[in-house]
């Protein structure tokens, strides 16, 4: 397994569906690419420059998580608020 994701490797199209390991693993990945063009060239390619910040957009939104509510929402079909009892005993 490489450390390292070059800009011409295959990068995933929408981050939302990768589980959080694998956007972690991704974020190191491009941070040490980040580093290795630094060191080699002198400046980062504007691929991988726009990979880390759409990553960092990522893990910023996963890590602010869903946004918390004071009023409970309800569907506009559950006419009886969402306390209905199925027959398994379950809501």
């Amino acid at each position: 397994m490489k450390s390292r994701i070059s800009p011409d490797e295959p990068f995933p199209e929408d981050l939302g569906g990768l589980k959080n390991e694998d956007v972690e693993v991704l974020n190191s990945k491009v941070h040490r690419e980040v580093d290795h063009e630094f060191a080699t060239e002198g400046e980062v390619d504007p691929e991988t420059a726009a990979r880390k910040d759409e990553i960092a957009d990522e893990l910023d939104g996963r890590d602010a998580g869903p946004a918390l509510s004071l009023v409970p929402q309800h569907d506009e079909d559950d006419e009886d608020g969402g306390g209905a009892v199925s027959a398994n005993g379950g809501h």
